[in-house]
């Protein structure tokens, strides 16, 4: 959590606008302190230089796909000994996307187009159970 604000420092990382707009909505500002990024470049340079303590990854991007990022940032976790919670999102009805990600480590998932009310508490839910060792997918 956040020192400086004691709010969970959540990455919102999300080639569509509209879920971006979603995600904003949809977290408290009370409860999260919010960063925004379009692709998985931006994701990595904000991991490496905010450090949130949770991800929301879209798995379908340009450039690079949430998957590789969840890689990347898995692989440094093992030389820094950070661990982050990380929630894959995704519109694809394909399960094997979702168990491939659960392979690598990930706390959750959300499936697109998601109720703006409902992904608050999901996340809440993700967070929660990260935080206290327990591990769902």
């Amino acid at each position: 959590m956040g020192v400086e604000t004691g709010k969970i420092k959540v990455l919102l990382v999300d080639d569509s606008k509209v879920a971006l707009i979603m995600y904003k909505d949809g977290l408290s500002d009370h409860l999260y302190d919010k960063k925004f990024a379009h692709n998985g470049n931006e994701a990595l340079l904000f991991y490496k230089s905010w450090q949130p303590d949770l991800i929301v990854l879209d798995i379908q991007m340009p450039e690079m796909t949430g998957y590789t990022v969840l890689k990347q940032i898995r692989e440094m976790e093992k030389t820094t000994g950070r661990r982050t919670a990380i929630v894959m999102a995704t519109a694809m009805g394909d399960k094997s996307d979702i168990v491939d990600c659960a392979k690598v480590g990930i706390q959750g998932y959300i499936v697109k187009p998601f109720k703006q009310e409902e992904v608050a508490t999901r996340l809440e839910n993700y967070y929660i159970a990260f935080q206290k060792g327990s591990v769902k997918t």
